[in-house]
């Protein structure tokens, strides 16, 4: 009997240590790249023309990174001078701390670039959602041309300020290759809520099922 508490004490130890371990999540708030005659932040190249092609990232636009798993989410919506919205739902995947010769930048502007302190995202998926017609991005290329997803500073390549950049090619709801859309952008961090490790869960839960054991033994004893 004393075994079994001693045991089971053991395991709880262990998963409220472990419990505590929490995910690499990180959330930012997103905002436009540049103001001007025509502000803007998603740019749809030749789906449009003159200002009603720029797209103004809205309030609640998020772009989030896992680092553990590598993998990221741009979510929101945008909106041209006409109202016209577009809505993003992309997922992001293959983080990269510096780039290993296979990928390279968006295009070396707006910022001085250092790799040491951006990241980068290999692959990308997803659709946005322009005045209801859903654009893909190209499953065989989505980064145009292997190019990355690039976010940190000095990566909003339109300003050189905190913030990302990507080529994003474009199918139509047809299949067709259409001209790459823009994703420029300024970045700012926002607390986020700690999520426990899913390791630390598991200990945790053993922990609890050991005492659980421990008690029905010693009624068992008892009875």
């Amino acid at each position: 009997m004393k075994k079994q508490l001693a045991l089971s004490a053991a395991i709880l130890s262990l998963g409220m240590i472990a419990a505590p371990a929490q995910a690499d999540i990180i959330d930012y708030n997103v905002t436009n790249a540049t103001g001007g005659t025509c502000p803007h932040g998603l740019w749809t190249n030749t789906l449009n023309s003159g200002c009603e092609r720029y797209y103004s990232f809205q309030d609640g636009t998020r772009f989030s990174v896992d680092t553990d798993a590598g993998t990221g989410t741009f979510t929101g919506t945008a909106i041209n001078p006409s109202g016209t919205v577009a809505t993003l739902n992309l997922s992001l995947s293959g983080l990269l701390d510096t780039l290993n010769g296979t990928h390279f930048d968006y295009k070396a502007g707006g910022g001085a670039y250092d790799p040491n302190t951006q990241d980068y995202f290999s692959n990308a998926s997803g659709t946005i959602t322009i005045g209801g017609v859903t654009y893909t991005l190209n499953p065989n290329d989505p980064l145009a041309g292997e190019t990355t997803f690039q976010f940190g500073p000095g990566t909003n390549d339109k300003t050189g300020d905190f913030g990302g950049s990507a080529w994003l090619n474009i199918l139509d709801p047809s299949g067709n290759v259409l001209s790459h859309f823009d994703i420029n952008f300024d970045l700012a961090q926002v607390p986020g809520t700690p999520v426990p490790a899913p390791a630390g869960l598991l200990l945790f839960g053993l922990g609890l099922g050991g005492v659980y054991a421990a008690r029905r033994q010693r009624r068992k004893v008892a009875a």
